[in-house]
């Protein structure tokens, strides 16, 4: 029988996904107003070209959109069935600690590699790192959600026998 150890939660885009975009939006349109602004009235030209700075915000809201996008897609991924599972012992184990914590197994042929910092938050990376189920040896089943050459794992159930 297996007991389910972790579950991901499928996200939804929340108002901080259009507040973005609104910013982003309104940044565009108003980027001679904005510039007049900062150069002529608050006298900062001295400090950072304006253009420099538009540039810096608008890459870091970009930057913020894409990640969304990515989120979506992987939603839309996961809602159309694209999930996959396997089952069996977890093998060749290998956990690295250098800034974040790196973790890499494989069960069946399958490999799972992930990263407490890198991972996104939607898939399971051991944060917690006091896992009693990831070990050398463990039965498992994982559903997970292939993407190029990583393995998204989005839950995790492990063997307990019946006790009787």
């Amino acid at each position: 029988m297996f007991e389910i150890y972790y579950q991901s939660k499928i996200p939804t885009i929340g108002w901080d996904f259009y507040i973005t975009i609104a910013i982003t939006l309104s940044l565009v349109f108003s980027f001679f107003f904005l510039k007049r602004l900062y150069e002529d009235k608050l006298k900062l030209s001295n400090l950072m070209d304006f253009r420099l700075l538009y540039s810096l915000v608008l890459l870091y809201l970009a930057i913020n959109i894409y990640a969304y996008c990515e989120r979506i897609e992987r939603i839309d991924r996961i809602e159309s069935g694209e999930l996959v599972s396997v089952e069996g012992i977890i093998t060749d184990l290998k956990t690295e600690k250098v800034n974040s914590r790196s973790e890499s197994f494989k069960v069946g042929k399958v490999s799972f590699e992930y990263n407490d910092f890198i991972t996104s938050g939607m898939f399971f990376a051991n944060r917690a790192h006091d896992s009693k189920v990831i070990k050398e040896g463990n039965r498992v089943k994982i559903t997970y959600l292939p993407e190029g050459d990583d393995n998204l794992i989005f839950e995790i159930k492990v063997f307990k026998p019946n006790v009787k």
